[in-house]
């Protein structure tokens, strides 16, 4: 058998040139899986079926290899993800479930509007969980991308669930990238995470709302959650508050950040606590400030977007009849081309303030050297680059 580094190059390449021959390695590539899956105890026929008649799905390599064209912007994901019918339809869930809910934070901490926040982004509340099969997509992932490690481990615990009886490899539904069901689990999650609370013997993710809504609390208390603080909330900074503090590598007790002078958006003072917190200014100086609590450490273990998880807080608050954000994002708060950031990655390298990889990604170590030469040009240095910014960038010698 060929080895899986080899095997995998081999697919990739035949891929590309003609379905006939990517067929004879991809087969290849699923052989090792199985073995894989052997040793982890699926039986033999089980992965057979399963991998019968199998191909790889070209739509999903098409998928994986695009880049997103521009670099999402706090008022254009959290305005697109926390709207008026999503809070609404939250709020209408959450009562039809409430007893339900109510028992699993009892039993798991978690309370029920962070539940419906998950639900509610991940799938709209169960109204569109993905029609790509999740074992075809997972093998195309595994044998025909660079991800081969990650995607090999998620077929295998695929072809697990399959043994145990949870369901068919056509009833196995979810995203391109293999999430599934009302909470898009990947296979891995599922296998380590999952509850059958009706207690049938099945782990029924895309039917039983007990079973997804307990698999959720359990994966959020199993990935750090743990009350009573919530992830987030929206505050105000004090005049003259250092803005290189408004950073997620910067950590204080919450109460340190109270005797600074922060306050929460209404006005009220900060929880009494010595838990670690962070403040971050997603729009930057001109935006919403927002206080970040160890629970939101707990929603990035989901997803590691810090977008999204500040979309959950947001949700999840309002859907508790909690107040909107007060503060909204600047007028001129525009995704940035992923060329514009590169053209900007590489200006802030020539000026040595950016060492890291080109890669066109508005990431921590891209906005620390945006702050570093904000700091040098007489800006407020909260890291974020407005047009105005990008302008004197360009014009810097």
């Amino acid at each position: 058998m060929k080895p899986l580094k080899t095997t995998i190059l081999a697919a990739t390449t035949a891929f590309l040139a003609g379905p006939a021959l990517a067929q004879s390695d991809f087969r290849d590539c699923l052989q090792t899986i199985k073995a894989e899956a052997m040793r982890q105890g699926v039986p033999a026929a089980i992965a057979d079926r399963a991998f019968q008649g199998l191909t790889p799905d070209r739509k999903v390599v098409d998928l994986d290899s695009r880049q997103p064209e521009f670099s999402l912007t706090y008022s254009k994901y959290v305005g697109s993800t926390v709207s008026n019918e999503r809070i609404v339809r939250g709020q209408q869930r959450m009562a039809q479930q409430r007893a339900l809910l109510e028992d699993l934070q009892s039993e798991y901490g978690v309370p029920p509007q962070y539940i419906m926040a998950f639900w509610g982004i991940e799938t709209n509340y169960g109204s569109f969980m993905g029609d790509f099969q999740v074992v075809r997509s997972v093998a195309t992932l595994a044998c025909m991308t660079k991800r081969r490690d990650f995607f090999s481990n998620e077929t295998v615990q695929a072809l697990r669930i399959l043994s145990l009886n949870h369901m068919t490899r056509e009833q196995m539904r979810g995203s391109w990238a293999g999430a599934m069901g009302n909470m898009q689990f990947m296979p891995s999650t599922f296998m380590k995470w999952g509850v059958d609370r009706t207690g049938d013997g099945r782990i029924d993710l895309w039917n039983s709302l007990p079973d997804a809504f307990a698999s959720a609390a359990n994966f959020l208390r199993g990935i750090g959650w743990k009350p009573p603080l919530p992830a987030a909330e929206e505050v105000i900074l004090p005049r003259g508050f250092p803005l290189d503090q408004a950073d997620t590598t910067v950590e204080k007790p919450v109460r340190a950040w109270a005797q600074m002078g922060v306050k929460k958006a209404g006005g009220a003072a900060l929880p009494s606590s010595d838990e670690p917190a962070s403040i971050i200014l997603p729009a930057g100086h001109r935006g919403p400030a927002f206080i970040l609590y160890p629970n939101f450490k707990a929603v990035m273990n989901w997803n590691r977007s810090t977008l999204y998880a500040l979309s959950v807080a947001i949700l999840a608050q309002q859907i508790a009849g909690g107040p909107p954000v007060m503060q909204g994002p600047p007028s001129d708060d525009e995704p940035l081309s992923r060329d514009a950031v590169i053209d900007m990655q590489n200006r802030l390298a020539r000026l040595t303030l950016y060492t890291d990889e080109i890669d066109g990604l508005l990431g921590p170590k891209t906005r620390s050297a945006v702050r570093l030469h904000q700091k040098q040009i007489g800006m407020p240095a909260d890291g974020h680059p407005t047009p105005e910014f990008v302008r004197r960038l360009q014009q810097a010698r």
